[in-house]
Parts: C-alpha cells; structure tokens; sequence
C-alpha cells in the first residue's frame, strides 16, 4: 500500500508543494486507487501533478 499526502498545512522544505489548511490523501494498494481530499481548492491536483500521480485513472 501506499499513502501519499497531497495537501496539508505543511510543505516540503526546498521543494515546490503547495500547503493550504485541508488534507488531501493519495491511496493506492495494486488496482485500487483511492483520493480523500476535504479541501476547498484545486491545490491537489497541482501537488498531484508535481507528484507525477495521474488522476485520471
């Protein structure tokens, strides 16, 4: 299994992510994908991105 945090009020030091007060979840456990995102902006999808995750899938 594997948790990526997409958002939350914290960045990454020297890196480019984007924090906001919300929280944004990545799960993933072979074929099953899950998002958990309780934000108020598209800020995910950009950290997703930087992230290289493919939301679309």
């Amino acid at each position: 299994m594997k948790l990526k945090v997409l958002v939350d009020n914290n960045t990454y030091i020297d890196q480019y992510y984007c924090g906001e007060p919300a929280v944004s979840y990545y799960i993933e456990d072979g074929d099953f994908k899950l998002l958990l995102d309780v934000g108020y902006s598209e800020l995910f999808i950009k950290n997703a991105n930087e992230l290289g995750i493919d939301l679309k899938k």
